[in-house]
Formats: structure tokens, sequence, C-alpha cells
């Protein structure tokens, strides 16, 4: 049993991802890209939670050629938020 809530997961470096949304088709960043988690960017709430607000990520089946500040094959990606 865990204290976190539901529909959060932890986020581990090294831990196997899926896009689930097309960011940069050009560049091969789809819905249903492999890759791997790289880094992760925090920010801190009032009572000590962090929240990710971006990471990075390493997918072989992308474009080779890379953002400034990242290596080949490393795409940053943002956080998402749905309003129900």
């Amino acid at each position: 049993m865990t204290s976190q809530r539901l529909g959060k997961i932890p986020l581990v470096l090294g831990m196997p991802i899926i896009i689930n949304q097309n960011f940069d088709v050009d560049a091969g960043i789809v819905n249903g890209c492999v890759g791997t988690l790289k880094s992760v960017r925090f920010i801190e709430g009032v009572n000590g939670e962090r929240h990710a607000i971006s990471c990075v990520v390493t997918t072989p089946s992308t474009s080779p050629d890379p953002l400034p500040h990242l290596a080949s094959h490393e795409s940053a990606v943002l956080q998402d938020t749905v309003d129900i």
C-alpha cells in the first residue's frame, strides 16, 4: 500500500515510457513512441509535494537531430493537464 494519490505513479530514472500524444511528427515523437526516462524537472508545492513539469526521454526511434543542450535521440516532454 502506498500513500500516493490514485492516478499518480512514481517517476524513476531509467524506467521505460511510452509517448501517448503526437508532439513532433516530423521528428518521430508520436503516440506509441517508446523510450527511457532520463531526467525530470519538478516544482515544489506549499506542503513539500513535488509536481513534475517536464522531463527528458531517450527515444531511439526518433530523429537524431537534438534540440540545443540535448544529446542525439533525446526529447523534452512537457506536462499536460486535463480538466474534467
